[in-house]
């Protein structure tokens, strides 16, 4: 047959999965970890919709469960003018600086305009 059609239609037993695919559990501490980034990244948004007036789309890359950096949180926000969005980034990176959550799980901001 071809490989296409899984082993077990055939009738025999199918291939175990190889097991560097497999990812191994995670221990109580990584998967509170990986949920802080994951809060941060909700209160950043919210943090931002509040200054800017919407997010458009965002991105959390490169998330990682300990260090000084947690991950990259990319934010599409409105842009109308350049001293204006100077002025609503220094706003919003004031208010991280306020936030207990955001001052506990640090990430990086990248603030960019909205496509249309």
């Amino acid at each position: 047959m071809s490989g296409l059609v899984p082993r077990a239609a055939e009738g025999g037993l199918p291939e175990p999965e190889h097991p560097s695919l497999l990812q191994p559990p995670l221990s109580e501490s990584e998967r509170r970890a990986s949920w802080e980034v994951v809060a941060a990244r909700w209160r950043a948004c919210e943090l931002a919709e509040a200054v800017f007036g919407r997010v458009a789309a965002s991105a959390l890359v490169g998330s990682r469960d300990r260090g000084l950096i947690r991950g990259l949180l990319r934010l599409q926000v409105p842009f109308a003018g350049l001293g204006e969005h100077r002025e609503r980034e220094a706003r919003f990176l004031a208010a991280v600086e306020a936030d207990p959550v955001l001052t506990h799980v640090r990430l990086v901001y990248v603030l960019g305009p909205e496509s249309d």
